[in-house]
């Protein structure tokens, strides 16, 4: 019984043993992402969807309600209106279908939408943060905000702000949701993405 006890003790030189890394956050899965925009003045609805079935890789993605019945991407809004937008995620490879945009505002201090063209103008990084997409100078206003602090926006909910007619050209509005897990400092550089989705714009 001595010898097993001294034999059970612990060298006092021997060194802890390192801890086990933190477990990093799983990517979301997203299968369908649905844009909708409502008219401040008449309630009416523009509703957009962005669908790919089993998430990243596999089956191919596709815009509008069936792979057989899809629709153009092309966002067509009002000249001089004011909209009222709202994101919904869902992953549909899980039963019952999970709301991943529920998940994202939980999460609001390591998730950040951000509406770009290519070279937006950035009018306020702040809160409420607001960009001007170039081309067709509309203005998209974050109105929800993070449990951080500062808080920040997370962009599942946005006011957009139309200006005049562009005469029916198209301009790029690209929709990327980053994930910043401890690095979410308002700017789109930290993390990764975790859904990218490109729409056209155009102000009549």
């Amino acid at each position: 019984m001595l010898i097993l006890n001294t034999s059970c003790k612990k060298d006092k030189n021997e060194p802890d043993p390192e801890p086990a890394p933190p477990t990093p956050d799983p990517q979301e899965v997203i299968t369908t992402f649905k844009l909708i925009l409502t008219d401040s003045a008449s309630n009416g609805v523009i509703s957009h969807l962005f669908k790919d079935p089993d998430g990243e890789g596999g089956q191919p993605a596709y815009y509008g309600p069936s792979s057989s019945s899809q629709t153009d991407s092309v966002i067509t809004l009002a000249a001089n209106k004011t909209y009222y937008g709202e994101i919904i995620l869902l992953d549909e490879t899980k039963t019952p279908v999970d709301s991943t945009s529920n998940e994202v505002e939980e999460e609001g201090q390591e998730h950040m939408f951000f509406y770009n063209n290519g070279n937006n103008t950035i009018i306020n990084s702040g809160n409420p943060y607001t960009v001007q997409l170039k081309g067709s100078n509309v203005k998209v206003t974050y109105i929800d905000l993070d449990q951080g602090s500062p808080q920040r926006g997370i962009g599942l909910k946005t006011k957009w702000r139309t200006n005049t007619a562009t005469g029916g050209t198209k301009h790029l509005l690209n929709i990327t949701l980053r994930h910043q897990a401890d690095t979410k400092d308002g700017t789109y550089a930290p993390g990764e993405s975790d859904i990218s989705v490109d729409f056209k714009l155009k102000v009549n």
